[in-house]
């Protein structure tokens, strides 16, 4: 088969090569019109080469058949080799001009690309510049709409200015309108709220006396009517608890104007001397005040000469009289039998004789520790200067006591049995010396050995 030629593509390239600034403004019709002839000579290389192609799998099946006609008749392989030979040297001959062709295909592709690359550059320049035109036509043809538009908006805002001036007007009527509305709705509104806080004030008595009535029955607790107080006055609710009464006054203010309020609180908490100065009566008195009306007091404790007064509110009282109940826990001491009394008195008697002791013991030894470093006074100054630097240098770390944590008694035991097998290793005696301590008086004595009290503060 023969091959086409590739005059036509080889041309193309020569003048790709050779082709001028002006050239390559002009001349491209020229280009193109040889780049249709290469195309044309690509497409007929290309399919002869696919024809080889062809023709060198239609071979290779013959050599299949061959070789399958070799094994069968091996009396023939004189006559197979040879036409095997010149089969192989053809498809090696054929093998040899398709390598070329791709080589020249390859070159002819690589070409194409870079032909197909500057003309799409040239496209892209072209299209920039004629993009760049139109922008300016555009942008031109902007300017002067923008004129036509400044111009008549110049209008258009003298009449939408004269337009808001007419709106503005008629809403500065609306809200002067609504604010005048708003004002009433509010005094209203606060009109109501007096009305409500006024009615509250007017049953606040009734409800706080209601409120402690049932607390009362709720834990037991004995309530004591006016008419039966066995003092004089008439507080409005007593409560006996522990053999003591216990007033509950109840308090509201007297006008619509809560800001009188705490003056009033104070003249009131003056006048329960009455009721504190009986003798049965509790030192703690109480006044019941309307929820509403705490934002207007400042104080909530008077601790006066012979009473304190507390203020509160019906939320507290029944926290406030639960507290109070448990003062008839502390009672307890009367309902103990003689021998538990006994054992308390006994605990109380061995610690307050222990702490007593010990006082006693630490004083002995203070004084006997400041003797000793008063005569250190006496030492040679050298001596005494280096004593003074050792003792800046030293620190003691006693055992940090922490709130959490109990202290052991069985610790405690460990630790003195090491203290004293310590002191055994010195030949310190320390079982005897507490013997012999235990013999030394803990108060002075007259003649007649009757201890002297003495006050701790008076000097000898």
């Amino acid at each position: 088969m023969v091959i086409s030629t590739t005059d036509s593509l080889r041309a193309l390239f020569e003048n790709i090569k050779s082709l001028g600034f002006f050239g390559r403004l002009f001349g491209w019709h020229r280009i193109r019109v040889m780049n249709s002839a290469a195309i044309i000579e690509y497409n007929t290389l290309n399919n002869e080469i696919n024809s080889l192609y062809d023709q060198n799998r239609q071979l290779q099946n013959q050599l299949r058949t061959v070789i399958q006609d070799l094994d069968h008749q091996k009396s023939l392989s004189s006559d197979v080799r040879t036409d095997y030979e010149v089969l192989k040297n053809s498809s090696m001959d054929l093998s040899q001009a398709l390598r070329s062709r791709d080589v020249d295909l390859g070159a002819l592709k690589d070409a194409e690309t870079k032909n197909m690359k500057r003309i799409t550059d040239l496209d892209k320049e072209i299209n920039l510049k004629n993009f760049e035109i139109q922008n300016l036509i555009r942008e031109k043809i902007e300017q002067e709409r923008k004129l036509s538009a400044f111009r008549e908006a110049d209008q258009q805002k003298q009449e939408h200015y004269e337009h808001k001036i007419t709106e503005l007007n008629a809403l500065k009527k609306q809200l002067d309108d609504d604010r005048i509305r708003l004002q009433e709705e509010r005094e209203e509104e606060v009109r109501k709220r007096f009305e409500k806080m006024r009615a509250t004030w007017q049953n606040h008595e009734d409800t706080v006396e209601e409120l402690i009535r049932g607390i009362c029955s709720r834990h037991q607790i004995q309530y004591i009517d006016k008419e039966h107080v066995p003092f004089k006055g008439s507080p409005d609710n007593t409560l006996k608890i522990a053999d003591e009464y216990i007033i509950f006054d109840a308090k509201s203010p007297l006008s619509d104007d809560p800001g009188n309020f705490p003056a009033y609180i104070r003249q009131q908490t003056e006048q329960l001397k009455k009721y504190a100065k009986e003798p049965d009566v509790h030192k703690s008195l109480f006044l019941v005040v309307p929820s509403n009306t705490l934002d207007t007091i400042d104080q909530f404790y008077y601790n006066l000469a012979d009473y304190v007064v507390h203020i509160v509110t019906a939320d507290a009282l029944e926290p406030v009289i639960m507290g109070l109940k448990k003062i008839e826990d502390y009672e307890f001491a009367q309902q103990l039998r003689p021998e538990e009394r006994e054992n308390i008195c006994r605990v109380i008697g061995k610690f307050a004789h222990a702490t007593k002791r010990r006082i006693q013991i630490d004083s002995y030894f203070c004084g006997e520790f400041i003797n000793i470093l008063n005569n250190c006074d006496c030492l040679p100054d050298e001596i005494l200067e280096k004593t003074r630097d050792f003792e800046r240098s030293d620190k003691m770390n006693p055992p940090l006591e922490k709130r959490a944590k109990l202290i052991s008694p069985d610790q405690l035991k460990k630790d003195v049995h090491r203290i004293r097998s310590d002191a055994d290793g010195q030949e310190i005696d320390v079982v005897g010396t507490g013997a012999v301590m235990e013999t030394l008086p803990l108060y002075k004595t007259d003649d007649k050995n009757i201890p002297l009290v003495v006050d701790p503060d008076k000097k000898e």
